[in-house]
């Protein structure tokens, strides 16, 4: 297993020399997306399979989250210096707080591994994304585990803004058609709430539904029926949450409405939840636009 850590690209700028006559300058920066490609010179299968992903669906293909190793040279003691980057799952560009999840990858290891994992994801996933959908990469392993606050678990799938990795030592053991459809809609779940809360400007529509409740607070109810009662009409599906737990007598966050809404649209017909909520037009209503603005981000059924 290898732990995150996060090591910045080093960007470097080279001045015109004094007396140039040219008056604008060279500037010399590494391209961030090649370390996401096999390099120039690798010619495995691996690196032609990695290549020929990217060509045919525009997003970079990883079975490691190491990025970047090499030699830098000898330190003053005589030991090799190394370059390092590794993938970190959690970083955001512009990220003002810490994460309490880490996140740990146990990797593919032989090729039969690989083209297995790669042709679920052509066959399950990539038909339901295009679009802006579609994430920067994906990053295909064994397991993922996670540590979030010392508490141990080895999720489906994990979502960043960079890569989204999938979790593929469950695929050998998917015996049927129902359990491959349950697996891949738990992926699906994961893959479609990052998307979506990256793509959160497009449900303007959305959120003015709802948008006099949002992490409001209501009298708390003797039952989780009641409350989930309460809920429905104002058009929500999921509870509001302190510390991180699902709390009765608090209206969601955006956030937690649209990913709820996400997975409700994805994993359901019009016509199931139609039937289901006929007794609260909002959810009704959230539901086919969420359905709608996905389609027009590129999700299809």
């Amino acid at each position: 297993m290898r732990i995150y850590l996060t090591i910045c690209l080093a960007v470097g700028l080279s001045a015109l020399p004094a007396g140039c006559k040219d008056d604008s300058a060279t500037v010399n920066v590494q391209d961030v997306t090649t370390p996401f490609l096999p390099g120039s010179a690798d010619d495995s299968e691996e690196a032609q399979l990695r290549r020929e992903f990217y060509s045919t669906y525009g997003s970079f293909l990883l079975f490691n989250d190491t990025l970047q190793h090499y030699e830098t040279g000898r330190d003053v003691n005589g030991e090799m210096r190394y370059f390092t980057e590794l993938l970190d799952l959690t970083y955001e560009v512009g990220m003002s707080s810490y994460t309490n999840s880490k996140y740990t990858f146990t990797l593919l290891t032989g090729m039969e591994e690989k083209r297995a994992a790669v042709a679920y994801l052509q066959e399950n996933l990539l038909p339901h994304l295009t679009g802006k959908l579609r994430p920067y990469s994906w990053l295909l392993v064994d397991k993922i585990t996670r540590d979030f606050n010392g508490n141990i678990s080895s999720p489906y799938a994990a979502s960043g803004q960079r890569a989204v990795a999938v979790a593929c030592n469950v695929l050998p053991r998917l015996k049927n058609e129902s359990q491959k459809a349950t697996y891949t809609r738990n992926v699906m779940n994961v893959v479609i709430n990052k998307l979506t809360t990256d793509n959160e400007q497009a449900f303007d529509e959305f959120f003015r539904v709802s948008a006099a409740y949002y992490d409001g607070t209501f009298t708390d109810p003797k039952t989780t029926a009641a409350n989930t009662a309460i809920l429905n009409e104002a058009g929500f599906i999921c509870r509001g949450q302190e510390l991180g737990r699902d709390v009765n007598g608090l209206y969601p966050s955006q956030s937690l409405d649209l990913n709820a809404f996400a997975r409700l649209v994805t994993g359901n017909t019009s016509e199931t939840i139609a039937t289901r909520y006929a007794q609260y037009p909002l959810v009704v209503q959230k539901a086919e636009i969420m359905r709608r603005i996905l389609t027009d981000l590129g999700y299809k059924e």
